[in-house]
């Protein structure tokens, strides 16, 4: 199916008066429900040409947002039909176009969900997404008690986008009353035209009140934080060497104001900084005598409470040792331990791998450690 026939129309000028708030310019997921919406639905044909239908009092900062991104912004009329019909007039296509409509406030659908609904309409005139319907449905009667059970088995509920050959659409518009249609499929329905059902993903739901977004969310996922940290440390002879919070045989440890395990502030300062908590220096400087040869896991616990104040826990860890001596091999598998330990972390989630430096350099020379840290946080 070439993308050059077919057109997108997003509609996004409803009040939001059931959600409180203007619904698609909720932040959800690290973008709002309309460029979810959006992005979504023009994935699949990239190139096909976009109108955005938005409320008369939108359209001057709707185009300052997506007209750099070839989207045509038009205002919508006084009801939805109204504003699906302004779209696609702005847009123009050809009779024998295929026009996909989409609800701004739908953040997700599936590219190959698009593709098909979009190649249906294009065989049968009209098509739509559905959903089956898995709970028990119940009639009520006025006083709220239940008149009866609604058999569900051919019952579905209505996704989008749906799709329409453009003739096909503007014939319906001809033939129309002054009537108002929940969507242009119920208007095809009424005038006796066929519209072809196709099976749409169940987790293409559409934001209307705001727990809406808790369900919208555990679809998108949330995007992953992501840490990078990088110590080192001179040795320095009278001091024991800590690494990964294990006590390594060494001639010498590692200069520093707390016990320089310069594994642990590699990591902790990998989870500062995916969590935009500053550095470790800001957190523990060396001027203050609180953390005389303090213990580092004490930071990393820390760093992992001001993650969690944030909303965020840590998923894995992996760390890398650049030194000369001692061996890491003999001790790894107890420093990946006891790090998974300090980190609440299974031990499959922590990783602890070392190299030399060749001679190369002052870690070539035996003058001191590096130890680099990254990690992911996840929203809890």
């Amino acid at each position: 199916m070439s993308e050059g026939d077919t057109v997108i129309v997003v509609v996004a000028a409803g009040s939001s008066a059931r959600f409180g708030e203007d619904k698609l310019a909720v932040s959800l997921c690290g973008r709002t429900v309309l460029e979810h919406a959006l992005a979504s639905v023009r994935a699949p044909l990239p190139d096909a040409p976009v109108c955005l239908v938005v409320r008369a009092d939108h359209v001057e900062a709707a185009r300052a947002r997506w007209q750099a991104e070839g989207v045509r912004v038009v205002a919508g009329g006084s009801h939805r039909q109204d504003s699906v019909r302004l779209g696609v007039e702005a847009l123009a296509p050809a009779d024998d176009a295929v026009v996909l409509i989409h609800d701004g406030a739908r953040p997700f659908v599936p590219a190959e969900d698009v593709l098909r609904v979009a190649d249906a309409a294009r065989h049968h005139g009209a098509a739509l997404l559905v959903a089956p319907i898995v709970d028990t449905i119940k009639r009520l009667r006025v006083d709220e008690t239940v008149d009866a059970t609604v058999p569900r088995e051919r019952l579905v509920r209505a996704l989008t986008p749906q799709a329409f050959c453009a003739r096909v659409l503007r014939e319906a518009w001809a033939h129309a009353s002054d009537e108002h249609w929940t969507d242009e499929a119920a208007l095809i329905e009424r005038q006796g035209g066929e519209v072809k059902a196709v099976a749409g993903d169940a987790r293409n739901v559409k934001v209307t009140h705001s727990s809406d977004l808790a369900i919208a969310s555990g679809v998108l996922g949330r995007p992953p934080r992501v840490g990078h940290g990088i110590d080192v440390h001179a040795f320095a002879p009278g001091r024991v060497l800590w690494l990964c919070g294990v006590k390594l045989p060494s001639e010498a440890g590692l200069a520093g104001h707390s016990d320089a395990d310069a594994a642990l502030h590699a990591v902790t300062d990998a989870i500062l900084g995916a969590c935009g908590a500053g550095d470790i220096g800001e957190h523990f400087p060396s001027s203050d005598a609180r953390w005389q040869d303090a213990p580092s896991e004490g930071f990393v616990r820390h760093a992992l409470a001001l993650a969690a104040e944030r909303g965020l826990r840590i998923v894995n860890c992996d760390l890398s040792l650049l030194l000369e001596k001692p061996r890491i091999g003999p001790h790894r598998e107890a420093m990946c331990a006891r790090l998974a330990e300090i980190l609440g972390l299974p031990p499959g989630q922590v990783n602890v791998k070392a190299t030399t430096c060749e001679g190369l350099g002052f870690i070539g020379r035996g003058e001191g450690v590096m130890a680099q840290a990254v990690v992911m946080l996840e929203q809890v």
